[in-house]
């Protein structure tokens, strides 16, 4: 006879009791408690026979917590539990799978793939875990969803290659993980999409179906992958001679060559030449080794192996433009004299050769160079009217308060750059630009060695692009040591790039390095930069105020006027001192209270002295308006944050010791006496920000004295 214990009637009842629907927090909840409240397994003491109260007291407090929990949940609603990406996988993930269903065809077909993803990258897993991996995934009470639901899987491997996940994502805030349903951030989850289910790591059919040549071993992709993995190393880790005994047990040479040419490495383009690499293949962009490498000892390798000479990239440029562009005297000549053409046009659609660059450039080695190898002088071109080459190296600006200038819409050192910039100030000055060209959202035009680009819509450039040229070495981990951190790191994944940005006040600040392999910060070399310029910015408040001034409208005005440092006045660029005989000068100052009443204001002011004469200049507000505000016609180019004839300097070292927040728009008038080239005037207008607008706190006049 079985003997009967003392919980058997707490067992029998708490099967009986009703069963509410729990959590799987809520059950490990209960699981532990339970656990931790078991009877003590202790060997009872001598003479003290108490085995059965003990078991029953333990039991009774298991039962009795049991039951608190249990009832405590059977009225509440269902309350999901959140759970983190970490609940359900642990290893770490290294190469994600995906395919997408067709959604056409009827729910019995739905096991018909539309599209299948393949991916290893660093940056695909580094977004999986950015986006994915920080999902909020909470338990669902809905009832399951239908598998046609379901049209986009995720199968996710560790490094052994096992599936340690299975992702399904419904067209709705529903995903399957492991076959069980749960809600989720569905914005994260577009975030990877976004990224992965792209052309970049689409399998198609070709490559699934593409058999190996009979004549090569079986271990031939092997090979190929090994040295794929090897040539995505940093340079200071990368093995040469790993890479080319891959390449000697079968693997395609052509990839290492474009590396190795890029990296001006002599001795493994050799070998890489000698084992029948082509000498003419390509990369995403359409370089060639000789249009990507800066070395002349490689470029003759590739030359005496059949490199063609006249190849055109992405851009248009064969290697003699690269290398004019670039100020590479020595690659010039080596290209000269295998037989480049000195007349060669810039691009196909330009009727602008070589000579014509170099000579915009003002580059005199260069010019010469080309005269001795037949190259043809343009007539009618005056090369000293065009803007000649300012090569801007980096790692020679960036100590020297980058940032600072960034936030206005400059460079240091660099007098043509400021953005917004007028174009018509660049056709007047420096002629038409000698390359123009389609970009993402609008058209680049080149000057010199800078880039300007106006956006589709717009009437100014708005971004300013420098490309560096050969020797001047800056990496990711040198603008970090100057600058600090980015204010974020992205990639564009149509031009295989990464992009580190600075966030300013009315500007960013870009510097864009490779993206296609992942090397160390301090081996990542940065391949240019871009400033934009951020609508809306001084210019729009800067319009309104010239219009006022042109109309008078001194009560509109007032508004725009900072209301605690009024808006000064000053003649001939006279801030604190007098331009003849440079005294101290102190200037005529209106608060916004005075504004609307100033045409009425019949006091004789000081306002300063004459440029030219040095007669003070004493009149009325009026009369001082009349004589000195010009605004009788629209302006022939205005200059943002500089002054033309006085250059960046006035306003860095002048009006920012005053001001060290302004901001300065200037409005230029070529002729203010019809067919007299000599009557040109400048109006200039200083803003800082107040309360988040725009306030005038200056008011500038300039014009030719004789």
């Amino acid at each position: 006879m079985k003997r009967r214990e003392h919980q058997d009637p707490l067992d029998n009842h708490l099967r009986n009791m009703p069963k509410p629907t729990l959590s799987k927090n809520k059950e490990l909840q209960i699981k532990q408690t339970i656990m931790n409240t078991r009877a003590s397994k202790q060997k009872p003491k001598r003479k003290m026979n108490i085995k059965g109260i003990t078991a029953t007291f333990g039991a009774l407090a298991a039962a009795f917590l049991f039951v608190v929990l249990i009832y405590g949940n059977l009225d509440q609603p269902f309350q999901p539990t959140t759970l983190a990406f970490s609940d359900f996988v642990e290893d770490e993930v290294t190469k994600i799978s995906g395919v997408t269903m067709d959604t056409t065809h009827p729910q019995e077909d739905m096991e018909i793939m539309k599209d299948a993803y393949l991916s290893e990258d660093k940056e695909i897993i580094e977004l999986f875990y950015e986006t994915i991996g920080t999902m909020e995934i909470r338990e669902s009470e809905e009832e399951l969803e239908e598998d046609s639901s379901f049209t986009e899987v995720l199968n996710i491997y560790n490094k052994d290659g096992d599936v340690i996940g299975v992702l399904e994502f419904s067209q709705t805030d529903l995903v399957r993980i492991n076959g069980e349903q749960y809600e989720m951030e569905t914005v994260k989850w577009e975030q990877f999409k976004d990224g992965f289910f792209t052309e970049r790591y689409l399998v198609t059919e070709e490559e699934d179906e593409e058999e190996k040549p009979e004549d090569q071993p079986e271990e031939t992709e092997d090979v190929q992958e090994l040295m794929e993995k090897e040539l995505a190393k940093a340079p200071s880790q990368r093995d040469w001679e790993k890479i080319v005994n891959h390449v000697r047990e079968g693997a395609n040479p052509d990839k290492a060559l474009l590396l190795a040419a890029k990296e001006n490495n002599e001795s493994v383009v050799a070998q890489l030449l000698n084992l029948e690499a082509n000498p003419n293949t390509v990369d995403n962009n359409n370089d060639t080794p000789l249009t990507l490498t800066t070395s002349t000892q490689v470029a003759a390798l590739l030359l005496d192996s059949g490199a063609t000479i006249e190849h055109r990239n992405g851009r248009n440029y064969t290697a003699l433009v690269k290398a004019v562009y670039g100020h590479q005297t020595e690659m010039v000549k080596l290209l000269l004299e295998h037989g480049a053409d000195p007349n060669t046009l810039v691009t196909p659609s330009s009727d602008k050769t070589v000579l014509w660059m170099a000579a915009k450039y003002n580059f005199m080695p260069i010019d010469d160079l080309l005269l001795e190898h037949g190259a043809t002088p343009v007539q009618g071109y005056e090369f000293s009217d065009w803007m000649a080459s300012e090569v801007m190296f980096l790692e020679e600006r960036l100590d020297q308060d980058f940032l600072s200038y960034a936030a206005i819409g400059k460079l240091p050192d660099i007098m043509t750059v400021q953005l917004p910039a007028d174009p018509s100030v660049f056709e007047n000055q420096y002629g038409l630009p000698f390359e123009s060209y389609e970009v993402d959202g609008g058209t680049a035009d080149v000057y010199g060695d800078h880039i300007f680009i106006q956006l589709d819509g717009q009437d100014m450039y708005s971004i300013y692009r420098y490309e560096l040229n050969p020797g001047d070495n800056v990496t990711a981990a040198d603008i970090e040591s100057i600058l600090g951190s980015p204010s974020d790191i992205f990639s564009n994944y149509d031009m295989d790039r990464e992009i580190m940005l600075y966030r300013l006040d009315h500007y960013e600040l870009r510097f864009i390095y490779d993206g296609t392999v992942n090397y160390p910060k301090e081996e990542t070399a940065i391949l240019a930069l871009e400033l934009h310029f951020n609508q809306p910015g001084v210019m729009e408040p800067a319009r309104k105020v010239r219009d006022l001034l042109a109309e008078r409208d001194m009560t509109e005005l007032a508004n725009f006027v900072h209301p605690e440092k009024g808006v000064l006045f000053a003649p001939f660029l006279q801030l604190y001192t007098s331009p003849v005989t440079g005294d101290e000068h102190e200037p005529i100052i209106f608060s916004a209270n005075e504004i609307p009443k100033l045409l009425d204001d019949q006091t004789v002011y000081h306002w300063g002295d004459h440029g030219a004469s040095g007669l003070p200049i004493e009149m009325t507000p009026l009369e001082f308006l009349d004589e000195y505000i010009y605004t009788a016609k629209e302006p022939d180019a205005f200059y943002v944050n500089q002054q033309n004839l006085m250059g960046p300097e006035f306003f860095t070292n002048h009006v920012r010791e005053l001001y060290p927040e302004a901001h300065m728009v200037q409005y230029s008038f070529d002729e203010t006496v019809e067919g007299y080239d000599l009557s040109w005037m400048q109006l200039t207008l200083i803003f800082e920000e107040y309360n988040e607008e725009w306030k005038l706190i200056g008011i500038l006049h300039n014009e030719w004295t004789p």
